[in-house]
C-alpha cells in the first residue's frame, strides 16, 4: 500500500521541489540574502532534488542513511543561515510533500487508501526526524 504512495511521490519529486521553492523557499531569509548570486536557486533546487531521490531510493530498499544531511547542515552554517531557519526549511520540504500529495488526492489525480496514507505519513515523520538529527549534527560541527 505504502509502496504505491512512495512510487507516486518519487515520480513527482521535481514537482514537489518546485512547489516547495515557489510556496516556501523563495520567502525565506536565506533565499532573500542570496537570490542575487548567480545560480544559487538552481543549485539549491538541484541539491534538494538529489537528496530527495537518494532518500527515496534508499526507502525502496528498506534502508535509510541520512548522514548526507550532515553536509547540508554544514553548508547552511557556512553560508550563515541560522540553525532555526535551517531546520525550518527542512520541515517545509516534508510539509510540501504532504501538501502536494493532498492536492493530488483532492484533484483525483492520485488515489490511495486512508490506511496507506496514514502509514506513509508515519514513515515520512520517522524519516524527517532522522534527517533533522543529521542536519543538526552537521550544523554543529
Amino acid at each position: 500500500m505504502v509502496q504505491t504512495i512512495l512510487k507516486h511521490v518519487e515520480e513527482n519529486i521535481d514537482n514537489i521541489v518546485r512547489y516547495w521553492v515557489a510556496t516556501y523557499y523563495t520567502k525565506t531569509d536565506e533565499y532573500e540574502q542570496r537570490k542575487e548570486y548567480d545560480g544559487f536557486l538552481s543549485t539549491r533546487t538541484q541539491e534538494v532534488t538529489q537528496l530527495f531521490h537518494t532518500t527515496y531510493q534508499q526507502l525502496k530498499q528498506n534502508y535509510l542513511n541520512t548522514s548526507l544531511f550532515q553536509n547540508v547542515g554544514e553548508d547552511c552554517k557556512d553560508i550563515g543561515t541560522p540553525l532555526v531557519e535551517t531546520v525550518g526549511n527542512l520541515h517545509l520540504v516534508f510539509t510540501s510533500t504532504l501538501e502536494y500529495l493532498s492536492q493530488q488526492l483532492q484533484q483525483n489525480t492520485f488515489t490511495c487508501s486512508n490506511t496507506a496514507l496514514c502509514q506513509y505519513t508515519l514513515l515520512l515523520r520517522k524519516v524527517e526526524i532522522q534527517v533533522e538529527q543529521d542536519l543538526i549534527l552537521g550544523y554543529m560541527k
